[in-house]
């Protein structure tokens, strides 16, 4: 976006060539910097956010999904979510029209590729798949 500003306002001010492309050269890894900036500083505000929680354990049913962690438990019907995909190592839940939120499920945490199999037909009876 600095870069679109700096480059119109360079352009309106009859600027030489030279100075359009040096704003462009000096605007944009600035905007990449911001943006990794404020990715991570968002990250770390949601860790601290979820951190008091401590470990969780999940349940699964055709219901829904019940979290239960060391200081708080709820439960989440599927209805929360419209659709789900699947990465290496995570089901990524996204959220419907009455609730736009997103929920991950790591692998890691089941006991064996079985529980894996099981949630994976869970979600697919009750979610669409992406």
């Amino acid at each position: 976006m600095a870069a679109i500003a700096v480059s119109v306002f360079s352009v309106l001010q009859d600027a030489p060539l030279p100075v359009w492309i040096i704003s462009l050269v000096l605007t944009v890894p600035i905007a990449f910097w911001a943006t990794v900036r404020g990715l991570r500083t968002m990250a770390r505000r949601l860790f601290s956010i979820v951190d008091p929680y401590g470990q969780c354990r999940m349940v699964a049913d055709d219901r829904g999904a019940v979290s239960t962690g060391e200081r708080v438990s709820f439960t989440v019907e599927w209805t929360v979510f419209r659709e789900y995909l699947e990465t290496p190592g995570l089901f990524v839940l996204l959220g419907g029209d009455r609730a736009a939120g997103v929920a991950v499920l790591p692998k890691r945490g089941a006991q064996d590729p079985a529980d894996v199999d099981r949630l994976r037909a869970i979600l697919d009876r009750n979610l669409k798949r992406l």
